[in-house]
């Protein structure tokens, strides 16, 4: 939440969904922004767990991280060629 750019679009954001009218509008703000806060909190640890365990997954099969590194190579050798004979229109 250190970002400029987020801190200027939930100043502008935010207003847009609190009553005014209801009152407590700077209690509503608040929660509003914890509430987002919580959320970006728990998407961004489930998004590290996750690739955390895929980090790992590769290298506890030699034969796995040999067919992820034929697959790569392959691929590599596709665009490659794919390049080469790829004629520019002109």
């Amino acid at each position: 939440m250190t970002n400029p750019e987020s801190v200027v679009f939930l100043t502008a954001v935010l207003p847009q969904f609190v009553d005014r009218g209801a009152g407590h509008a700077t209690a509503r703000m608040l929660v509003l922004g914890l509430a987002g806060a919580l959320l970006q909190l728990l998407s961004d640890g489930v998004r590290g767990l996750t690739a955390a365990t895929a980090r790992d997954w590769p290298g506890r099969s030699p034969r796995r991280a040999a067919v992820i590194g034929d697959a790569g190579g392959l691929a590599m050798i596709g665009l490659g060629a794919s390049v080469a004979f790829t004629v520019r229109a002109e």
